[in-house]
């Protein structure tokens, strides 16, 4: 049994080692001849790529011919190179006496590579266009007549018909001529060439040849080329890799002649540099993507153009009598979907098509084959670098948003930890994909890491109220009623997928993308449209309009912001860098954001910049594309030298903005005389005086319930144990004022963290902490008219000693001020429990969730107070009271003696 077995064995091999590599070599460069022939026919090299599409999507015969010479050029390839390395390793050159026929088979190998390359080239996808500029560049560094040589084998510019003839005559005749000289025929053994041929038409059969997109960003030469394009990548110059190749070609031509020493040494040499390039091309194969930066193995997969494509040729298919309209993109897709309706012009799928957004395979017409990794949902943060981010797209914009505080909740995170007492800064930089197990990153697990760009979309359909994140689709992912309409037919499988609704895809961001994560913390969505969430216990109002969101908070309506009373959107204060970042790493979100109040209503000049002169692609883009003249003027934020481009400037020196949503012009008004008015004003913000109102917490505990179930928002998976929380009273009132210590100017604020923490429910040796830090606020309720004087210079709110009444007494010749607090006095630190700061005491620090955030000081305190003894007489409005407004020291100094100060 043993022999028998040893006997088929020998058979099979001797079958597999039917002939020397040299034939195999010949027989595949007959079939590739042959089948070149065939390829002629349906190929056309002045719209190369488009004419081998409709090959692949129309013509099956010619895609099997496609691929019979793809396969046969790359087995013809392989097995010349192991021919010449079987040569090499048996010392069989000096057997070739004739120098002629040496040179002949060095030349040969010149024009093997060319032949190899060229055909790569005229597939017409961006990888053989930049292929041939680098062929191109290769040959132009050649000394003397490296220009006569690159028009010769290249042409000039990106026409393909000089590549082509060289292609399919000269190159294809100095190969036969290299082998009849070598072997004394161009025929190859009958056995030989059927086995070879049954072999390629096997693997014809199964895998398609590969083709890329014409209008790729990822480009890659053949895979026998990648070694040569990572050395190119590495040195200065092309010639460099030139002589590299020369200096290669000599010692082959010269090697027979080598003494016997020095033969077994170059050979030495030369393996170690093949297995040496070997390695270069398989790290550049795997791991370099677009502008050759390197990418993970998983992000290639994806994105790249893959080798080895399973997609066997159907010859009998009846789907293939179906027509691509002609100025439709040439993918499968659209051979199913050609009437998918909905998209923007900027995202029509016959202009870019579908596999730019969604990838799979854009030339295989069966559909499971067609749709083998595609992404449902692009945009998501896992694949925006293949889908919206690529260079031919938003590459720059996805750049900047993976590091905006959209995306990284840096300072949501930096405050908690130093909160939780993880941290002594609260500058520090985090991102929350990064978030660990700690008290504080498991508080952040429980209540606040849903919201953020990174979030997973997970599924199609209109995003619901608490499925946040989603990359690009948070913002720009928009589902008319017909689009939610057709996916609910696609996903019930009822659908027409020719004739469907895609959601659309455009810059039309409306408010309500904004307030499913922006109803939280500072509340500014709410607030903006003029909702107040209600907190625990009785309304302040009961007659206050009220609805219920979708996550059964209750919200009560006090006054929206005259900028939305106006009809304006969030986007139309807010640019692309103010929300999905501008390239940097920020610590707070009111460093990210440029715009400011004044940039529109200015006191003088406005801050403006002519088209001709805009400072960054985007706007210059933006111009272009709205055919803006170049002499128009827009406004440029103080701040960060930013450009308004729903904004421009006249000749008279006024504004108009242009709601992006509803293309409304508007007037910007400048500010009122009163705002600049003398020095009693000149620190305020524009907020301190015009912010109608802010929600403001009162009472807020957390503790670790380490029995009940939660939610870990970044995993999306139940835990058991979770950090609750227990909010107190909710106000809608006028912002308590204090001062930013960088500028010295007075500023609006809110409790941030005025809370209790129980440390020890999550862990017993950490006992317990009170915090009681305000935050900056911009209360996003502007409104026309300014505080009055009493609502600052009289309100203990507004000076932060909490809510309550200030009472002026006068005896005799001297006054003075009290303050009863309306709530009780926390026993922590002994303050009122909606206080920032004691009555006319020094605050304790940690003041605030900023390090430049203050309340008044004890001066401060008096010295507004001081003017808030003269208006407990004098009316606001009154001529003694506008006086001081412009000189307060020159007025107190002509006070009658009837105008009693407090002590």
């Amino acid at each position: 049994m043993k022999i028998v077995f040893g006997m088929h064995l020998k058979k099979l091999k001797k079958f597999l080692q039917f002939d020397t590599a040299g034939w195999i070599a010949s027989s595949s460069l007959l079939i590739c001849t042959v089948s070149g022939v065939l390829l002629a026919i349906p190929y056309d090299f002045s719209r190369a790529h488009q004419s081998v599409s409709e090959m692949l999507l129309l013509n099956p015969a010619g895609s099997l011919v496609r691929n019979l010479h793809y396969w046969s050029a790359q087995f013809f390839f392989i097995f010349s190179v192991l021919h010449v390395y079987d040569h090499l390793y048996k010392s069989t050159e000096t057997n070739i006496r004739n120098r002629r026929t040496w040179l002949i088979m060095c030349v040969a190998l010149v024009f093997l590579g060319y032949e190899m390359i060229s055909g790569f080239i005229l597939k017409g996808d961006a990888a053989g266009i930049q292929a041939g500029r680098i062929l191109a560049s290769l040959l132009e560094s050649i000394p003397f007549f490296g220009k006569l040589l690159s028009s010769a084998f290249t042409g000039v510019g990106e026409n393909s018909q000089v590549v082509y003839i060289q292609h399919v005559a000269t190159g294809t005749i100095l190969l036969f001529i290299a082998v009849y000289d070598h072997v004394k025929t161009i025929w190859p053994k009958r056995k030989s060439w059927i086995i070879v041929f049954l072999l390629i038409l096997a693997v014809s059969l199964l895998f398609r040849a590969p083709l890329g997109q014409a209008d790729s960003s990822e480009v890659k030469g053949p895979w026998f080329f990648v070694g040569i394009q990572e050395m190119l990548h590495l040195t200065s110059h092309p010639a460099y890799v030139i002589f590299l190749i020369f200096i290669l070609l000599t010692v082959i031509y010269f090697l027979p002649r080598f003494r016997r020493n020095y033969r077994a040494l170059t050979k030495q040499i030369l393996l170690t540099a093949g297995i040496f390039y070997l390695m270069i091309t398989m790290v550049a194969l795997l791991f370099r993507g677009e502008n050759w930066e390197w990418k993970s193995w998983s992000e290639n997969r994806l994105s790249g153009e893959q080798l080895l494509i399973f997609d066997p040729v159907d010859l009998f298919s009846s789907e293939n009598q179906k027509l691509i309209p002609e100025n439709q993109k040439r993918e499968s897709c659209l051979l199913c979907h050609v009437a998918m309706k909905g998209l923007s012009e900027p995202h029509n799928p016959a202009v870019i098509g579908c596999f730019a957004c969604h990838k799979g395979d854009a030339f295989s017409t069966d559909k499971s084959l067609a749709h083998r990794n595609m992404i449902l949902v692009p945009g998501n943060f896992s694949n925006v670098r293949q889908t919206c981010g690529t260079q031919n797209c938003h590459t720059d914009i996805t750049g900047r948003m993976q590091k905006s505080l959209m995306a990284s909740q840096s300072g949501i995170i930096a405050v908690d930890k130093f909160v939780f007492g993880e941290t002594v800064s609260l500058n520090d930089t985090f991102h929350v994909q990064k978030l660990g197990h700690s008290a504080a990153d498991t508080h952040l697990r429980n209540l606040c890491a849903g919201c953020h760009l990174g979030m997973e979309k997970m599924k199609t359909g209109n995003a619901e109220w608490l499925e946040r994140g989603g990359g690009c689709n948070a913002c720009h992912l928009h589902y008319t009623d017909q689009a939610t309409e057709s996916m609910k037919r696609m996903q019930t499988g009822t659908s027409n997928a020719a004739s469907e609704i895609h959601p659309t895809i455009d810059i039309q961001v409306s408010n309500d993308r904004c307030l499913s994560c922006h109803s939280r913390s500072g509340r500014i969505s709410l607030s903006y449209e003029g909702w107040n969430e209600r907190g625990v216990g009785p309304a302040e109002n009961s007659s206050a309009i009220t609805k219920i969101l979708s996550d059964n908070r209750i919200v009560e309506f006090v006054q929206a912001d005259i900028h939305h009373q106006k009809g304006m959107a969030c986007i139309d204060c807010h640019t692309s860098y103010d929300l999905m970042g501008d390239g940097k790493h920020h610590a707070h979100k009111e460093d990210a954001v440029s715009v400011q109040c004044v940039d529109c209503h200015t006191a003088g000049k406005v801050n403006s910049i002519e088209i001709s002169s805009l400072p960054d692609k985007e706007s210059q883009m933006i111009a272009w594309l709205r055919k803006t003249d170049t002499k128009t003027k827009v406004v440029i934020t103080i701040k960060n030298q930013q450009a308004l481009m729903n904004t421009r400037v006249d000749s008279l020196n006024r504004i108009f903005l242009k709601d992006k949503l509803t293309g409304k012009d508007r007037k910007s008004k400048p500010q009122a005389s009163v705002c600049s008015k003398g020095k009693g004003h000149s620190r305020l913000s524009c907020e301190s005086c015009h912010t109608a109102w802010v929600p403001q917490c009162i009472g807020c505990h957390n503790s670790f319930e380490k029995e009940t179930s939660g939610f870990d928002l970044l995993t999306g998976q139940t835990t058991k144990g979770t950090w609750v929380e227990f909010a107190g009273t909710s106000l809608p009132e006028p912002p308590v004022l204090g001062v930013n210590s960088s500028t010295n100017q007075v500023v609006t604020a809110m409790p941030g963290m005025v809370m209790s923490i129980d440390h020890e429910s999550f862990a017993k040796e950490k006992g317990k902490s009170f915090h009681r830090l305000y935050a900056p606020t911009s209360g996003h309720t502007t409104q026309r008219e300014g505080r009055s004087c009493k609502s600052c210079h009289n309100d203990p709110l507004a000076i932060g000693f909490g809510r309550g009444e200030l009472i002026y007494s006068v005896s005799g010749n001297s006054g003075r001020w009290t303050f009863e607090p309306r709530f009780a006095l926390n026993p922590n630190d002994n303050l009122p429990e909606d206080a920032w700061t004691g009555f006319l005491k020094e605050a304790q620090t940690p003041y605030a969730t900023r390090d430049w955030l203050r309340p008044f000081t004890v001066a401060e305190q008096k010295r507004i107070l001081e003017v808030g003894a003269c208006l407990s007489c004098h009316d606001e409005k009154s001529k003694v009271m506008d006086r001081a407004l412009e000189n307060y020291e020159q007025t107190l100094a002509g006070r009658s003696k009837k105008c009693v100060l407090a002590e």
